[in-house]
């Protein structure tokens, strides 16, 4: 029986990994959160401060992971408000005292960064791109990063693309605000300038799931979709798989915004994935398997 703490399991995909650990058995599943308690059948939850330090540290005396995912950041959609010391102290600080806790414990470390790390391009690999993080967010996903790095415990990076998929908590996404402005019949801009390879909530937590059992060694992993798709494609395709109006979904350009930091072209390359034997599902796949989450 392994004991497993999920931080921001009140996150968006921590729910979807949590309740994929369930099905699949044989563990002890923790999930800790600050502000919004969230209730997963199967495993426990608990409040817990990660800005506090002596919060976690009771946490790892009481749960003794073999396995930590540290889910939880400062994310952008939560960024507005928060100065840019809080940002890193999260983002990296709290990283890193995580990382220390897990070398102590003897835990796999598995941390979720970001792909916005990498400089704009296509098919960027892990170790031989380029890295250019343009906004307070990539520069201190990257800095947790080589917090985990430094730390000596075992770990496997995540470098995150674009997550869609429908929330199972209080967490509100793209998706989320794409779906129900199309269901009201309200226009959606979406850009067709921005290009990511998105992948599913689902798809995620089932990689994530399997990681622990294909470690050999640390690695840095991108955690990508097999589609290079825009923002404007993503809610066309949406729109057709739900039946909503396909005319509401309207062109828009990222550079339109100029308070709004963004990259056009984040292609990610999928060898590592496909080495490890993990797959994704199509974008179309992957809409047919979240109608069963979709708001009432």
């Amino acid at each position: 029986m392994k004991n497993i703490l999920i931080t921001g399991i009140s996150g968006y995909i921590a729910p979807y990994l949590a309740k994929a650990l369930v099905v699949n058995g044989g563990s002890k599943v923790t999930g800790v959160y600050n502000s919004h308690p969230i209730e997963i059948n199967g495993i426990t939850t608990q409040q817990c401060n990660l800005s506090h330090s002596t919060e976690i540290e009771k946490v790892f005396k009481s749960v003794k992971p073999d396995i930590v995912y540290h889910l939880a950041s400062v994310t952008p959609t939560r960024i507005n408000g928060q100065n840019d010391k809080f940002i890193e102290d999260f983002n990296c600080g709290v990283t890193a005292h995580i990382a220390k806790l897990c070398k102590s414990a003897g835990a796999l470390m598995i941390y979720t960064s970001t792909d916005l790390v990498y400089k704009e391009g296509t098919n960027l690999e892990e170790y031989s791109s380029p890295q250019e993080p343009l906004t307070i967010y990539a520069r201190t996903k990257l800095m947790g990063e080589n917090a985990v790095i430094d730390s000596g415990t075992n770990y496997q990076i995540m470098r995150t693309s674009l997550v869609y998929g429908f929330t199972l908590s209080k967490y509100t996404s793209y998706f989320d605000i794409a779906y129900r402005a199309l269901k009201s019949g309200k226009e959606v801009n979406a850009f067709t300038d921005q290009f990511r390879n998105p992948i599913y909530t689902e798809d995620a937590a089932e990689i994530l799931l399997m990681l622990p059992s294909l470690y050999n060694e640390n690695e840095i992993i991108n955690l990508c979709g097999r589609e290079y798709l825009s923002r404007y494609q993503m809610c066309f395709k949406m729109a057709e798989a739900f039946g909503f109006e396909k005319s509401l979904v309207k062109e828009s350009s990222f550079v339109n915004f100029p308070n709004y930091t963004a990259i056009g072209a984040i292609g990610l390359d999928n060898s590592r994935l496909i080495q490890h034997g993990l797959t994704t599902h199509t974008y179309d796949q992957n809409l047919e398997r979240s109608k069963k989450y979709r708001p009432k």
